[in-house]
């Protein structure tokens, strides 16, 4: 893999910075499809609304893959074909998303999109670390990057649904072919051609693999999202497709262990850092899911899809003070795992904050705090556990691993916590529901004075919705406490053992 610079000589500095930065935000933020408009698009199209939660997942199924196979495609192909390819087909599948009317296609278009962006995203990573940082530490990377994409996304999110609710869902699309347009010229323009002077051939490039990993995640997209709706193992095609999934993954399995050129070094999985980093992004979904949010914005409060996207946008400055933090932390060497520690204290005090504000009657500047302290824990931990889990591994395999992170952090781990957590309210608030129907009569003069039985008995299912909300929140306090405790006494072990290490060789 040869890395050369992205840009032509004669492009001034600040213009090259002005262009990067506006890559970076279009490659990384136009989804396809976006979580602020999937309401008005599904009730529109008279659809449900699973396709778009399939599409939403393929997408980071594509960006995943993709990721990993995207070392030898810097191989095989020159930088400026990526990049132009990869907007080109961003452009493509955003027009593909707003023009059709079959839900299929959109999630086949999402998952198109997601694996061709990352032929524009992995050049543009390569080109900032080179500004950030000469010697390609990705510590000083990290920070910019994440702010530009977490920011990114919940700024892209507000910005698509003020759109749908001044205009329709595709005014929202039509300003993303402009700004994709407008960064395929700029491409066109700034971007050097640099012909590559030894390609990996074909043969080497391991296509089974890839669609073998891509058939088995798909499969457990379709389960993840129709299990519910389909009653789980009560439906043929949910039996099939986990019979599927399960040998699409074991034939990947033994295909990687016996390849000369894997595309996934199974290997990695052996590497402390790697495991334990998949794990904590586990435990990361315990703390952000979208289910829990949306449930008490929606069912509870009633706000509408641009009050949650206005929502999203108090979590923006949290971020920006959370990636300085962790900026200024990696510059001065201070030890990583405190900064883990210290993120998800961050989103145990988001939900604790949470816990007291759980009323009927909120407006949006009363998240305010809440949301303030939930960016700062996102960025810190999306930075923190993202250095922990490369540390110490090669380029060639760091990517390798990202992909693998993308899979885990976007995909497996949220599509499974969010189910487990829609199954939890659900059940609980149907026990609460049930507690508190045993205590209404419509015959009683109470009732009646209400004037409205109607509005009555909307309470009742909010005071239910509410109810389960802090139970499940109390729930995730205490789990979060019991995290926060175990790593601490991990930190204090280690640092405890190597300080007598230390002492052991001063003696000798």
């Amino acid at each position: 893999m040869e890395i050369k610079p992205l840009f032509y000589t004669w492009v001034p500095t600040y213009l090259k910075n002005a262009v990067l930065t506006l890559l970076t935000f279009v490659a990384l933020c136009i989804n396809g499809v976006f979580t602020g408009i999937t309401i008005d698009m599904y009730s529109d199209l008279g659809v449900y609304a699973e396709p778009y939660t399939m599409a939403g997942n393929a997408l980071f199924i594509g960006m995943g893959t993709s990721i990993i196979f995207m070392i030898r495609l810097l191989g095989r192909l020159p930088i400026k074909t990526l990049v132009l390819t990869g907007l080109i087909m961003q452009l493509l599948t955003n027009w593909v998303c707003a023009a059709t009317s079959s839900p299929g296609i959109t999630v086949a278009a999402t998952f198109v999109l997601g694996f061709t962006k990352i032929f524009t995203v992995g050049p543009i990573y390569l080109a900032w670390l080179g500004i950030w940082s000469k010697k390609m530490e990705t510590a000083r990377l990290y920070p910019f990057f994440y702010f530009m994409v977490l920011a990114g996304l919940y700024f892209i999110t507000w910005f698509t649904a003020y759109l749908t609710n001044m205009y329709s869902w595709r005014y929202a699309y039509y300003a993303m072919f402009i700004l994709i347009a407008i960064s395929i010229i700029l491409a066109v323009f700034f971007i050097e051609h640099h012909p590559l002077r030894r390609k990996i051939p074909l043969y080497q490039l391991d296509l089974t693999g890839l669609l073998l990993l891509i058939t088995a995640l798909m499969l457990i997209n379709y389960v993840a999202v129709y299990g519910k709706v389909e009653d789980w193992f009560n439906s043929a095609a949910i039996i099939t497709a986990c019979f599927g999934a399960v040998i699409a993954l074991l034939l990947f399995i033994k295909r990687e262990l016996i390849q000369k050129r894997p595309l996934l070094n199974l290997h990695l999985f052996k590497k402390t850092n790697f495991s334990l980093g998949l794990v904590l992004l586990i435990l990361l979904s315990v703390f952000t899911p979208a289910t829990f949010q949306a449930a008490y914005s929606g069912s509870v409060l009633r706000f509408e899809s641009i009050r949650n996207a206005e929502l999203n946008l108090y979590l923006i400055p949290g971020i920006i003070v959370g990636c300085f933090i962790a900026f200024f932390w990696y510059r001065n060497k201070y030890n990583g795992q405190l900064l883990i520690i210290i993120g998800f204290a961050a989103m145990v005090a988001y939900h604790i904050l949470m816990y007291g504000y759980f009323v009927n009657d909120l407006s949006l500047v009363d998240f305010w705090l809440p949301s303030l302290v939930k960016g700062f824990g996102l960025a810190l931990l999306y930075i923190s556990i993202g250095l922990y889990t490369t540390a110490g591994v090669p380029i060639p395999h760091v990517l390798k691993i990202v992909g693998v992170i993308v899979l885990v952090r976007s995909f497996l781990a949220p599509g499974i916590i969010s189910g487990l957590y829609s199954y939890f309210l659900y059940a609980a608030k149907t026990r609460h529901l049930s507690k508190l129907a045993t205590h209404i009569d419509a015959n009683e003069p109470q009732v009646f004075a209400q004037g409205n039985i109607a509005r009555f008995y909307q309470n009742i299912q909010q005071q239910a919705s509410l109810t389960a909300l802090k139970e499940i929140s109390g729930t995730i306090i205490i789990f979060g406490l019991s995290v926060i405790t175990i790593l601490m006494v991990i930190h204090i072990y280690r640092k405890t053992n190597l300080t007598a290490l230390h002492d052991t060789g001063r003696n000798l």
